[in-house]
């Protein structure tokens, strides 16, 4: 904390100092005006106390310099007594108390800029104080992350709706009780602030001289409140103000000033006059980008071309500046542990950082409550969003208002809200979507079933595959506007009235349901049961292996909950099969598939290839603040993990909740299952440890995490089909766990594959492949009967391979001895389908065995080799390839610990 003053004139209300108070942490500013020096102690009193009761916190330290008013006995014996920490700095070295200093320095340039726009006089520079402390509270800033201090503060994000511009014109209200009927309703006045402990704003009334509080104020922000009632604005001379002992006047620019009667419009900027240039460092892989104007000063942050125009009365358009290097650091060859950034690259970081940091806090953020989509800056898009699904509810006569009753079990409802971007992430749509609170629904009483059948994503990368790949079928992707509104209701459901719409003179009603709104329990499955009358009576037919896929002569539809994906013969049958479901539907046109269910379905020339890279996009953003490094293997050979921590043995518990282990966990699973099956025997194997993982295990998900991202160019090319034949791949590891492990090709195209421990003991390692290859079976029996149902290509009998010798001959053979009689008869199903010639089990040498990497980790050099099978094989590298230069390359060792803790604590609310 820190004392300025005296003032060269005093305020309003006679003070002559402010004293200011900066919380370290949130860097909450507190400021209090005084009269005299000796106001001090006993407002630090009051301020201890009221902070301490509100945070529930005890103070720790207080950082002050030598000034007389904090040093005298009393203040220094007070403190003590608490076992407050006292810091006094030095004489001569206002730089120790750097944060309050420079605070002084910034409030002084605000109150100047506040009093020469509004016109208000020099007195008026305590109120201009309290109105920037108060916006300054609200703003973010770079050392909190996006986040305020005032939210960090008191754990709440601040409204900024009420924020106006201060010497405003303002109307304050004159209550009944102060007037009568003749005379005006409100007082004309100039918005100096926002009320004290209170909800409201400061008004200063020229008439009668003084500030009053009044929450019954109408500001127009448009107009001078000075210039309106007086005039003209009197330009005072603001330079005078003594920032302090250290800082001169500058008399030059003060005559400058008051020769100036107007200021001149700023001129554009000529960028081409510029220099733009990239530096590397020698000691690090990191580009510096500067830019020089013709003056040849050297800008090296956005914030240093900001200040130059201002300066120099341009015109500053942030999209003319880049400072991304478009080339990498040849000259740096990073070593096989990345160490850590210099000190000077931190601050470097922490300025670009900063440069980008006013861009990052206007990103779009997704509202929870109804309320905060009322202070939210997307306000008018977020109730377009709520009113459109209104008049869709009307439209669809969800329901109907009825007058409540004593036994009716009402349920509430509640806004969500989300915000759908394209394959680009780019902003879509905004979406508003009522749900029910359906976990308060009784089961039995208000439903029954809720089963729905979805396809499964697999299929759908399969047909894909073959109906477009193959024999060069049509498609597009549909999405049905509010799909569970078609779905009726067969049990009467009562729920409240949505909030932030109201009937006029039904305020008590209450809403009965006859349509399966969003959040009930029934809802999917009687969406379901509507949509497949709809594509009954349109002549398709379900497949009996798989719910999700409906069939026509010519047309074939994949259903996943509200997204249609509509393959059709030609051009022409798919336009005719939409036009027939738009009929029946309202529906959304998406066109070709280009990003699904979190999958991008990108078309490059005549080939189609699968990733997800607007996914994992995504978590760079979410996970920014976790280490990177540079992984080429999601498992290392010989990698050793310690066991599961129990409950009662964890020593950092409090540590490890902040840890967002599942949700990481979740994020990868997700990637694995999807497009990436290279990740998953070390997601699966990771995921044992999410209850009582350790930092060892932490480390370990984020360098699976950080190879995801060095290998987002890895992709599937879904036209590699030189046959038609279903080939999988079946192994175990029976050694060190019980493991199940395959993966099936449709061609030469991945299409589904699996790694998960055996639900049984094996007490062998040819046990252990015959329960894995059981596993195989079902899953290649089950594609086989598809593409036999659908007849649309010449089958050709599936093939199996194994690399376990014993098991082939123990499924061709009838072999009963002691060391396979104990084998449990529902495996030997297996045996009864090689009998009748379902597929062909050949033998495969474990080298060449696909299945091989998920079952294990892998050489380098191995790895490589098979997973060159799967993806693109262009795109498959050594690893070489990593982040960009202008990211931020840390080691991840343990002595970042604590500070690697704290870094994800933002994170742990992502999914």
């Amino acid at each position: 904390m820190d004392l300025w003053g005296p003032a060269p004139v005093n305020s309003l209300g006679g003070s002559k100092y402010f004293l200011s108070i900066i919380d370290d942490f949130s860097r909450k500013i507190d400021v209090f005006t005084l009269k005299s020096k000796s106001e001090v102690f006993s407002i630090f009193k009051e301020y201890l106390s009221r902070v301490q009761r509100e945070l529930g916190r005890k103070l720790k330290s207080v950082r002050t310099d030598k000034g007389l008013e904090f040093c005298h006995k009393d203040f220094e014996t007070f403190l003590r007594d608490l076992g407050i920490k006292i810091e006094i700095t030095s004489f001569y070295t206002p730089e120790l108390n750097g944060i309050a200093e420079r605070f002084n320095r910034s409030s002084m340039e605000a109150i100047r800029t506040m009093l020469q726009d509004s016109g208000l006089q020099r007195r008026f520079w305590a109120e201009a104080l309290h109105a920037y402390v108060h916006t300054k509270n609200r703003c973010s800033h770079k050392l909190t992350e996006g986040k305020t201090p005032m939210e960090i503060w008191s754990g709440h994000k601040p409204s900024i709706r009420h924020c106006r511009t201060f010497g405003s014109l303002a109307y304050v209200y004159v209550p009944t009780v102060n007037r009568n009927k003749l005379q005006p309703k409100a007082k004309i006045g100039i918005l100096v602030g926002y009320a004290v402990n209170r909800r409201g704003y400061r008004v200063w009334l020229p008439k009668e001289r003084k500030v009053v509080e009044s929450i019954h104020v109408k500001i127009d922000e448009t107009k001078n409140g000075v210039k309106t009632l007086f005039g003209k604005v009197k330009h005072y001379d603001y330079a005078i103000y003594q920032l302090d002992q250290n800082l001169n006047n500058d008399s030059d620019c003060r005559e400058q000033d008051e020769k100036s009667s107007s200021p001149k419009k700023p001129s554009s900027l000529d960028i081409s006059t510029w220099i733009r240039l990239e530096k590397p460092r020698k000691k690090s892989k990191r580009i510096d980008v500067y830019y020089y104007p013709p003056s040849k000063e050297r800008l090296r942050s956005i914030n240093d071309i900001k200040m130059y125009c201002e300066k120099n009365k341009l015109e500053f358009d942030l999209n003319q500046f880049n400072f991304k290097p478009t080339k990498t650091n040849t000259r740096f060859e990073e070593k096989s542990e990345c160490h850590n950034e210099t000190s000077s690259d931190s601050v470097d970081e922490a300025s670009f950082v900063n440069d980008i940091f006013q861009h990052q806090i206007y990103m779009t953020e997704i509202p929870k409550t109804f309320k905060e989509t009322q202070i939210s800056p997307d306000k008018e898009k977020w109730d377009e969003a709520m009113s459109e699904e209104i008049k869709l509810m009307q439209n669809r006569k969800v329901w109907d208002l009825v007058e409540p009753k004593s036994n009716m079990k009402v349920l509430g409802c509640r806004w969500v809200y989300n915000i759908k971007h394209d394959e680009k992430n780019n902003v879509k749509k905004y979406k508003s979507r009522l749900v029910a609170e359906g976990f308060k629904q009784r089961p039995g009483v208000d439903f029954t079933d809720v089963f729905a059948p979805l396809v499964n994503f697999d299929i759908i990368k399969f047909l894909f595959v073959l109906l477009v790949c193959i024999l060069g079928w049509s498609q597009a992707e549909i999405d049905v506007k509010g799909a569970y509104l078609y779905g009726n209701l067969d049990i009467p459901i009562y729920m409240q009235k949505l909030e932030g719409f109201a009937v006029k003179r039904c305020e008590h009603y209450v809403c009965r349901l006859h349509k399966s709104i969003y959040g009930l329990h029934q809802s999917g499955r009687q969406w379901n049961i509507e949509l497949s009358e709809i594509l009954f009576g349109l002549g398709f037919h379900q497949n009996e292996l798989c719910n999700g896929l409906y069939t026509k002569s010519n047309c074939i539809l994949l259903v996943y909950v509200d997204d249609i994906v509509v393959f059709s013969k030609s051009q022409s049958d798919l336009e005719n099969s939409i036009l027939n479901i738009k009929i029946k539907l309202e529906i959304t046109e998406l066109g070709p598939v280009r990003y699904l269910l979190g999958v991008n379905f990108e078309r490059i020339g005549d080939s189609v290839y699968l990733h997800q890279n607007t996914y994992i996009n995504k978590l760079k953003t979410r996970f920014k603040n976790l280490p990177r490094r540079r992984i080429t293997l999601p498992l290392k050979v010989g990698c050793i993990l310690p066991d599961r921590v129990k409950e009662n043995e964890i020593t950092e518990t409090e540590l490890m909740r902040q840890i967002p282990y599942k949700t990481l966990i979740g994020c990868l699973s997700f990637i694995a299952n999807r497009s990436r099956p290279d990740i998953a025997f070390a997601v699966n194997t990771m995921s044992q440890f999410c209850n009582g993982f350790t930092y060892h295990h932490w480390t370990i998900v984020v360098d699976i995490l950080n190879y995801v991202f060095n290998t987002m160019y890895y992709k599937i090319n879904l036209s590699d089909t030189h046959n038609t034949r279903l080939t999988m791949y079946s192994d175990s590891s029976w050694g060190c766990k019980l493991n199940d492990r395959y993966i099936m090709l449709f061609g030469n195209v991945p299409i589904t594959w699996e790694s998960q421990k055996q639900k049984c003991i094996a007490l062998g390692s040819m046990e252990a492949e015959f329960i894995a290859l059981k596993e195989s079976v079902k899953c290649i029996i089950w594609y086989s009967k598809i593409l036999k149902e659908l007849n649309l290509i010449d089958f050709r009998m599936s093939e199996l391979y194994c690399d376990s010798q014993a098991t082939i001959h123990f499924s061709k053979n009838n072999i009963e001895n002691s060391k396979t009689k104990h084998i449990d008869i529902k495996y030997k199903f297996v045996r009864k389908l090689l009998y009748d010639k379902e597929f062909e089990l050949n033998y495969i040498n474990s080298k060449k065995n696909l299945a091989d990497f998920l079952t294990k980790p892998l050489v380098k050099d191995k790895f490589l080799s098979v997973i060159k099978v799967i993806f693109q094989k262009d795109s498959v590298t050594d690893g070489a390839e990593c982040w960009n230069s202008n990211e931020l390359v840390q080691s991840l060792n343990e002595t970042h610990l604590i500070g690697l803790f704290r870094d994800v604590a933002e994170v742990t609310t992502l999914v």
